[in-house]
């Protein structure tokens, strides 16, 4: 009886079931993500207006007979001006959504580590909205090209432009209302606010025509997508672009984390 009790005693504890930390937390926001009806219907909107728009441009531009060719990517920013609402709606809803009905309290004591369950959320959606702007670029592209035909333009920097570019562009916004929706907790709110900053402030920049006003705005992400999805020098290159929409899209995650780490859910 007693050697039965020592070979008890010695037998291995079962191991944990492996999980948890950075993987575990992106791997539940995965399927929390995909779970949702909403976000295949905002992601298939996407894809599907950004094409369309490209595809209206495209005849309409075509009907004026004013222009002879055309880079296949010369309506992305055209194409993607309504399109990317949709997206925002799928970055906002992804806190906005938990907080409405109390289950960001559920995801926090799952993941107390509020560092990592933001990383986790920006990676999931960094993944959904990347290969979503990938095939909107291409749908722009696709309308484009074949409204055009012969008379599109196909080179390496267009297509490059287009796809990955608009996609790097559609990226940084979502990942700005992102953190919008961490700052305001209010899915209204954080959609109002992204328009503003996307659509409102640069169209009313427009009636206005001041110039300081217009230097500020330049530097707004609507403005900083154009370079980088159609490949324009004006007002700056394609890279001082992409750094100020890493830039929006950083500052925004920072200031939503900086919120969620002084508040309860």
């Amino acid at each position: 009886m007693t050697m039965a009790a020592t070979t008890h005693e010695r037998r291995p504890a079962p191991r944990q079931a492996a999980g948890g930390g950075l993987p575990g937390a992106i791997a539940a926001e995965w399927t929390k993500l995909w779970g949702l009806r909403s976000t295949w219907l905002c992601l298939a909107v996407a894809v599907l207006a950004t094409g369309g728009t490209a595809l209206l441009a495209a005849l309409a531009l075509n009907a004026g007979d004013s222009t002879e060719t055309l880079p296949v990517n010369a309506l992305a920013t055209t194409s993607v001006l309504l399109s990317q609402f949709a997206l925002v709606a799928v970055a906002a809803l992804t806190v906005t959504g938990e907080y409405a009905t109390g289950a960001m309290r559920t995801t926090l004591t799952t993941v107390p580590d509020r560092a990592r369950m933001l990383l986790a959320k920006a990676a999931v959606l960094a993944v959904a909205v990347s290969v979503t702007g990938l095939v909107a670029g291409a749908s722009s592209i696709a309308a484009t090209a074949g409204v055009f035909g012969d008379a599109a333009v196909f080179e390496t920097a267009y297509v490059v432009h287009g796809t990955v570019g608009t996609a790097g562009y559609l990226l940084a916004v979502s990942l700005f209302t992102l953190g919008l929706g961490l700052v305001m907790r209010s899915t209204a709110g954080a959609i109002t606010t992204a328009v503003a900053v996307l659509m409102a402030i640069p169209m009313i920049s427009q009636m206005i025509g001041d110039e300081t006003v217009t230097r500020i705005v330049d530097h707004l992400p609507a403005t900083a997508g154009m370079p980088l999805m159609i490949g324009v020098d004006n007002p700056y290159g394609w890279g001082t672009g992409a750094l100020l929409l890493a830039g929006w899209a950083a500052l925004a995650l920072a200031a939503g984390y900086a919120v969620l780490s002084r508040r309860d859910a």
